[in-house]
């Protein structure tokens, strides 16, 4: 009866997942173990493609970047996530060696990405009220470097990035039976 419903309404029967396969696509995923920490120079733009005191964002080894440079044209590499609520920072500006949160207009140091000056100033009464929401923290700096060759390198883990899937698919994963395979 089930085959003949299926065949008339286009459906494909599909098994239950067995405890014992349920394993098997955990182990697919990984531990956040089995990834370790592995740093590489990445390349990630041309240093022609960058102009003075602007923002440049970019992509590598799986991780939103954002690169700067101050006005004499040197280049930082950082996280291009603002750490108070988790926008881009691509859109802000660069000022007083500083990048400048376009939505918040928080500052951070180019050298060392620490809080320059007050957390969340704009806009007037409703950028120091969400600023309570999270108290002030650190953009994550990485080391970038330019070569010979006109590229821009940052040293990225190029594990983060399997990692945080690793822990993301173990959360999907435990919200529909534990993650052995068995049930609650």
């Amino acid at each position: 009866m089930l085959a003949a419903v299926t065949a008339i309404l286009g459906f494909q029967a599909v098994a239950p997942m067995s405890p014992t396969s349920s394993r098997a696509a955990v182990q697919m995923s990984g531990r956040p173990s089995d990834y370790p920490t592995k740093n590489v120079w990445t390349t990630v733009c041309k240093t022609r493609d960058l102009k003075p005191a602007s923002l440049k964002a970019v992509f590598g080894a799986g991780q939103d970047i954002l690169i700067a440079t101050d006005k004499g044209g040197k280049t930082f590499a950082a996280a291009n996530v603002c750490p108070h609520i988790g926008t881009p920072l691509d859109q802000g500006t660069v000022e007083n060696g500083a990048i400048i949160c376009p939505l918040h207009r928080s500052a951070f140091d180019l050298k060392t990405g620490k809080l320059v000056g007050p957390w969340c100033p704009a806009p007037p009464l409703i950028g120091p009220l969400t600023g309570k929401l999270k108290s002030p923290r650190s953009l994550t700096i990485f080391p970038c470097r330019s070569n010979a060759g006109g590229d821009v390198q940052v040293l990225l883990d190029v594990n983060a990035k399997k990692r945080f899937d690793s822990q993301y698919w173990r959360g999907i994963l435990d919200a529909q039976g534990k993650v052995d395979g068995g049930y609650y």
